[in-house]
């Protein structure tokens, strides 16, 4: 495949400055230039106006000084000076700069800085990996630009997995630990903050990349999440995410129950779902998916054969895979009667298959090579100190399923003569875990099935929907008919509801829908009725509507004395239901994002809730209301009557539209959603334009 020509200097140069070179192996710039001239081929430009020469070579006092041609230019400098020597760059044509100072973003006083070597990154049409980063580790053509001492921070061999790091310290540990591992390194990335190449571009990259067998990214945020999620669904490598900063506090600027339960990390994990990524939450985790991805072929299942001779360990890993959703099932009879014609009695032919103390390595090939076929992957528990295995037992197993294509996982043999096993199943590309659960974690990502739903590139406006709300920017007045306008275009039923400014009205409103009804108070500036007492439920008599006019009015200026009261909205009770929520919140990285989940004391209990990146397609839809936490609830339990799925998909899909197609909606929200057997409604609906300023209704 054709590698995209605009980021090639960053890992094919042809020639590198290093701008504030040193002769002290002590510091990053020393220790830069001492491992590219220890690794890289061509041309090494040093500069630094204190030094002629360094290490035998020639030194310059500015790039503009340089006499050839500069692929690559690395700066590690005061970050005072970068705006001007990017100055210098461009005038040198040099186009392509990873600045590994720090002193940017990152701290309180270099955030200007910061925006202007952006502004000149633009305006030069220089590209920058960084600031405040390691920059390019690219072992096969010998560029190693990260001020990390090779006798402390070792490199892995060359292999066929890229990493993505945001954090320097993080691709640190990582390198180290894989180099203990064996795997081998293609690429590595550390873009520190970003200015200009970020983890989307580098995906698109390294997805063309032939060396490139498996990616893996470490992230603290995303600048253009759409651009990164249309990447990782046209990637046809595996792709490893580890998310750094999951527990962040949800947005403080939500005001409404979609975005105040969003958080940061819910929103990341729908868009990894809607990605088809693999999501490692722990580095352990992270290093056994690449590791696994880079050895094994992914292969969509959940039947697992567990072959063993130590029989409580293959039980922990079987209950591991039904935690996981994999299914352990049974042998089927025929192959039991062919493996019982050969091998003892007492053997357990079950699954897991146990061969107990007395197993030779002929019985586990036997067993695989029977079997593996008839299931998706397997998980090998070889135990070597029992007499009648030997360390051969590795390439035994190697030829005996060498024409069976199934992913294949074995647990270490920790024992000391099971180095030979370990060398022939890494030679062969079957990978060695340190636990059942690390085994069935990595199994669990390689089974999975990878079919995603691809992010469209433009959304369908509804006319219906944006002339109400593009009419309406900048008001502070939804009125009743056009949040119903606005429901109806939605085909979403509703109860009936007039708008009363004062007791007389609402009697008149409840005589012409009919008793019982619900009162709630109506103003833009309280948002949640109920935590008010501006809410009213079941009134059956004009007396008890007098009286709760009367109390909601009070209880709405006694929690906010400065409230606009316009009123209360009279409205038609509808029968008991299911409650449910759906909603839609606008992401700053990941742009719209629908939500759905059981409403009522659920939201706030359970958090029975589930979000997925806007637009869906009915499909999307009905995947989010089977993984809300209470869909039994949903489809009927108990001999309770499920309600209208149907309809609820529907639901979703439209919300998921609208978010999507209308930027004026920073919010919206259907909450309290009434579903039954039958169709759907929504008793309370909400929208905050992407200004904060809620549309009142």
């Amino acid at each position: 495949m054709a590698r995209s020509s605009d980021l090639d200097p960053f890992f094919y140069p042809e020639s590198i400055a290093v701008i504030g070179a040193s002769a002290n192996t002590a510091k990053p710039s020393g220790i830069v230039l001492m491992n590219l001239l220890n690794n890289f081929q061509g041309r090494i430009y040093p500069v630094n106006p204190k030094h002629a020469a360094l290490h035998g070579i020639p030194c310059f006092p500015s790039v503009t000084d340089i006499p050839g041609k500069v692929s690559l230019s690395i700066l590690i400098t005061p970050p005072a000076i970068i705006p001007e020597l990017l100055r210098e760059h461009a005038a040198k044509e040099i186009h392509h700069v990873i600045i590994a100072s720090a002193g940017f973003g990152e701290t309180e006083t270099g955030a200007e800085l910061e925006r202007d070597i952006q502004e000149i990154s633009d305006r030069l049409n220089i590209r920058i990996i960084g600031p405040n980063c390691l920059g390019v580790f690219h072992p096969s053509a010998g560029l190693d630009t990260f001020f990390l001492p090779h006798d402390r921070v070792s490199r892995p061999r060359e292999g066929g997995i890229s990493i993505i790091s945001q954090s320097g310290s993080i691709l640190g540990l990582t390198m180290i630990l894989l180099a203990e591992e064996g795997p081998g390194i293609a690429k590595a990335v550390s873009y520190g903050n970003r200015v200009d190449v970020g983890e989307a571009e580098l995906l698109e990259y390294l997805s063309v990349d032939d060396e490139t067998k498996v990616i893996g990214l470490c992230i603290e945020s995303i600048s253009d999440g759409r651009r990164f999620i249309r990447a990782a669904q046209r990637c046809d490598k595996p792709v490893v995410v580890m998310k750094l900063g999951q527990e962040t506090a949800g947005k403080k600027a939500s005001r409404s129950h979609t975005g105040s339960m969003s958080g940061d990390y819910e929103i990341f994990r729908a868009a990894f779902r809607r990605s088809g990524v693999s999501e490692a939450r722990t580095i352990e985790e992270f290093l056994d998916l690449l590791k696994v991805f880079s050895m094994q072929k992914p292969r969509a299942g959940r039947r697992v054969l567990i072959l063993t001779n130590a029989g409580g360990v293959s039980v922990m890993a079987a209950d591991h895979c039904n935690q996981a959703g994999l299914d352990v099932p049974d042998l089927p009879a025929e192959l039991k009667e062919r493996l019982r014609a050969v091998l003892p009695p007492y053997y357990s032919l079950a699954n897991p298959v146990d061969l107990t103390g007395n197993s030779t390595d002929d019985e586990f090939a036997l067993v695989l090579r029977t079997c593996l076929d008839h299931f998706d992957a397997a998980i090998l528990i070889p135990f070597m100190t029992v007499p009648g295995v030997t360390p051969n037992l590795g390439e035994v197993i190697v030829h005996a399923i060498q024409d069976c294509h199934r992913p294949v996982i074995s647990l270490s043999p920790y024992a000391k003569d099971g180095e030979k096993f370990k060398e022939s199943f890494t030679r062969h590309g079957i990978p060695i875990l340190p636990t059942p659960v690390r085994i069935v974690q990595a199994l669990s990502h390689l089974l999975r099935d990878r079919a995603v739903e691809p992010l469209p590139e433009e959304t369908r406006e509804d006319p219906a929907v944006t002339s109400i709300l593009r009419t309406k920017m900048g008001t502070d007045l939804l009125s009743v008919e056009e949040k119903h306008r606005f429901l109806d275009a939605l085909q979403i039923r509703y109860p009936k509801a007039i708008r009363a400014k004062n007791q007389t009205e609402a009697i008149l409103a409840a005589q012409t829908i009919g008793l019982p009804v619900a009162l709630k108070i109506a103003s833009p500036d309280i948002l949640h009725k109920t935590d008010a007492g501006g809410v009213r439920l079941a009134i059956r008599s004009l007396q008890e509507l007098r009286k709760a006019y009367g109390e909601v009015i009070r209880s709405a200026r006694q929690y906010r004395p400065d409230a606009r009261i316009l009123g209360v909205d009279v409205e038609e009770m509808v029968p008991p239901g299911v409650e449910v929520i759906i909603g839609g919140i606008r992401d700053p990285q990941f742009g719209p994002v629908v939500m759905c989940g059981l409403g009522g004391i659920f939201v706030e209990t359970i958090r029975a809730v589930v979000f997925e990146i806007a637009p869906v397609t009915c499909n999307g839809a009905r995947r989010m209301l089977e993984s809300i936490k209470g869909y039994p609830v949903l489809k009927g339990v108990r001999g309770r009557q499920g309600v209208d799925l149907e309809s609820l998909t529907k639901g979703i899909v439209s919300i998921s539209e609208v978010i999507a197609s209308c930027p004026e909606i920073g919010e919206i929200e259907l909450n309290p959603l009434m579903a039954y057997a039958s169709g759907i409604i929504a008793v309370d609906a909400r929208i905050i334009p992407a200004s904060g300023k809620e549309l009142p209704h």
